[in-house]
């Protein structure tokens, strides 16, 4: 792992904190971990490791920063990512950005992250917990005391690479030979490592069979050594060399030099052999190994409701924190947390105005929401009321969860879509698609999609402006998939109530504006279909037709070559032209494109429809004069080949019949 970040060691420095090394055999994956918009953290790691693994990383660097009391969360894709998960299913791939969201997120909270030099702001939040912090401080005098043992192991090392030298000046000369081949490959081969660095250096990944291969080596040598200690003090005291004498040959100073080395390089030799088996022992001890445990473990449901209803504003903020990790974990804990009164308990911290609290409560009752048993207990208790009340909240995020829960719930049942606009529903989602954020947004739109596929609500929704203003709002966006969803939804309601549709101004100019922001055909198609209810309005016709960029916009919806879209764009251009008073403009803005239809068209179909709008064009006539097959003959044949475009003439109703077709075209298109 290593760090990015100005404030923070190198990454050579930083990588591999703690961690086993991984070779270009294994695979891993690497995630790019931000702190808002403060400060990127590198983590690789293999992808059947523990989200909980992920957080220990993260641990150790905060704890590095100072800041290691720091409660958080990791969020991807707007998913929070629970710790007893392993990272393959989340579907991670490598190179994925992983949030670190706080649990504290006030502005002091990331102030005092992106400062080092801040020391002491009181950060209203609960910290890590003990058992955490405990095993954290654990792990760092682990690896604190790693570094000093590989320190120590070097220094005996590179004594042993002396002592092979001095070996040579002993009568058992032919010892330094060994020792300093032995010597010479356990300096290359020792491990390096530093708490803050880690691991480095290309025979890392070895260190365990080196500790290994050291020790019997060392007890090896031992062996040997200590027999020739032994031989030489024997010698010595059987000549009766006591008195200190030293002559002859037994009792020369050679043979007392020989013995005291040895003797002396055996104490070394133990050192070593039991240094090399606690290095091997401590090397079983990885980053996140402690804090992994207590990660992943859950506390009891009785207490944590117990803290959630009567605890504190820091005990109800865990306890809130506590149910939504315990919600996602499993459904069984969903069925345990209802049956314990979550439900009320959680729609009281629903509404708290602690933000924190409120976030992690949404987020906790999205996740029970899930189930269809659930909802419907939600919505018979007047849940739904609350998940609205927290669209109009001051915290993104518990807008965003509050949304995400609504839409599971109108997703599965009419019965929840209907208690959703009972009362003033449509406009709090209308609030919330002003004031949320893009995803918050993109949800919205999916809500309203799936409201205005039923046929009453969908009666109700084309009855007032709200929902129609709400989602042409959401036609601003510039995400793709919000849209879609939005274009969708207007397309539905245009089925109702075409002239509500036409009535939106700024409508017409997204529609007509949509090829210069976006490079999609679904979406071209999706605009063309709604540009034709304008087509066909005498009245918003002529707006169309006097819009800056229609030609342009028209343009670049035929030179995708599908047969579908072309044939729409030439429907919409009859409709300008048939009107003799706006034919003349419309000659000098719609010829160039059926031109381009003629010489490169999709199918037949679309080159016959073309050339009978440039032969209208250049009639003086009307319709009348036109030959034989028209063409509003050639639409009337391809309605009945069942091409819908969205507007009354193609779907052939005027009316609610026409519901299903268009939610069946709809659905084709989603």
């Amino acid at each position: 792992m290593h760090v990015v970040g100005s404030q923070l060691p190198p990454p050579s420095a930083t990588r591999n904190l703690g961690r086993r090394v991984i070779s270009q055999h294994d695979y891993f994956l690497r995630f790019y971990v931000n702190i808002l918009i403060l400060k990127t953290f590198v983590v690789s790691v293999l992808p059947t490791d523990k989200v909980a693994k992920v957080r220990a990383y993260l641990l150790h660097i905060l704890y590095e920063l100072g800041k290691d009391d720091h409660e958080f969360r990791l969020r991807y894709n707007g998913e929070v990512l629970q710790d007893a998960l392993a990272l393959v299913d989340y579907d991670l791939s490598d190179n994925s950005v992983i949030t670190m969201v706080p649990m504290g997120k006030s502005r002091n909270v990331l102030m005092e992250i992106q400062s080092i030099s801040s020391s002491h702001v009181d950060l209203e939040q609960t910290g890590l917990p003990a058992n955490v912090t405990t095993a954290l401080e654990k792990e760092v005098k682990t690896f604190e005391r790693r570094e000093q043992l590989i320190s120590d192991l070097q220094v005996l090392l590179y004594i042993h690479w002396i002592a092979a030298c001095l070996a040579l000046l002993t009568t058992r000369w032919y010892a330094g030979v060994w020792l300093a081949v032995l010597s010479l490959l356990a300096i290359w081969l020792v491990p390096s490592y530093t708490r803050l660095g880690g691991f480095v250096g290309n025979t890392s990944h070895i260190r365990r069979p080196f500790c290994i291969v050291a020790s019997v080596s060392a007890a090896l040598c031992l062996a040997v050594a200590l027999y020739f200690a032994a031989y030489e003090w024997l010698g010595f005291l059987s000549n009766k060399c006591t008195d200190w004498k030293f002559s002859g040959l037994a009792c020369s100073y050679h043979s007392v030099y020989t013995a005291v080395f040895f003797t002396l390089h055996s104490v070394i030799l133990v050192l070593t052999a039991v240094l090399s088996l606690i290095l091997l022992f401590n090397f079983q001890v990885e980053l996140g190994d402690l804090i992994e445990k207590f990660l992943v473990q859950e506390r009891d449901i009785e207490q944590v409701m117990a803290a959630a209803k009567n605890g504190s504003i820091k005990e109800k903020r865990t306890a809130a924190y506590d149910l939504a990790a315990m919600a996602a974990s499993s459904d069984d804990n969903k069925f345990r947390i209802v049956a314990e009164s979550g439900l009320n308990i959680l729609v009281q911290l629903s509404l708290s105005r602690d933000s924190i609290t409120q976030e992690h409560a949404v987020e906790a009752l999205a996740e029970l929401l899930t189930i269809p048993s659930i909802q419907e207990t939600f919505v018979e208790s007047g849940g739904i009321n609350t998940l609205t009340a927290v669209l109009h909240s001051h915290s993104p995020r518990a807008m965003q969860e509050a949304a995400s829960a609504l839409y599971n719930m109108v997703a599965e049942s009419e019965s929840s879509r209907m208690a959703l606009v009972a009362d003033h529903g449509l406009d709090d989602l209308a609030n919330a698609a002003h004031e949320g954020t893009i995803r918050c947004q993109r949800t919205v739109a999916s809500i309203m999609l799936e409201l205005a596929f039923s046929t009453e609500i969908r009666s109700l929704m084309a009855s007032t402006t709200t929902p129609a203003q709400t989602l042409v709002h959401l036609c601003n966006s510039n995400d793709s998939e919000t849209l879609r969803f939005s274009l969708q939804a207007l397309e539905v309601l245009a089925i109702e109530n075409p002239d509500l549709i036409c009535a939106q101004d700024d409508l017409l100019k997204h529609l007509v504006d949509l090829p210069f922001r976006f490079l999609d055909e679904r979406l071209y198609l999706l605009a063309s279909k709604i540009l034709l209810y304008f087509a066909e309005n005498p009245k918003t016709c002529r707006k169309l037709l006097y819009e800056e960029h229609v030609t342009d916009s028209f343009s670049a919806m035929v030179k995708t070559h599908s047969a579908v879209l072309q044939k729409v764009v030439v429907k919409i251009m009859y409709y300008l032209v048939s009107s003799p008073e706006l034919r003349q403009k419309a000659s000098q803005k719609v010829d160039k494109v059926l031109e381009y239809v003629c010489d490169y068209p999709g199918d037949q179909d679309a080159w016959d429809m073309a050339d009978e709008c440039l032969q209208l064009l250049s009639s003086s006539g009307d319709l009348g004069n036109l030959p034989a097959l028209s063409t509003l003959e050639k639409l009337h044949k391809m309605g009945d080949k069942g091409s819908n475009f969205g507007s009354r003439t193609s779907l052939g109703s005027e009316g609610k019949s026409a519901g299903s077709s268009a939610s069946s075209s709809l659905i084709n298109t989603k």
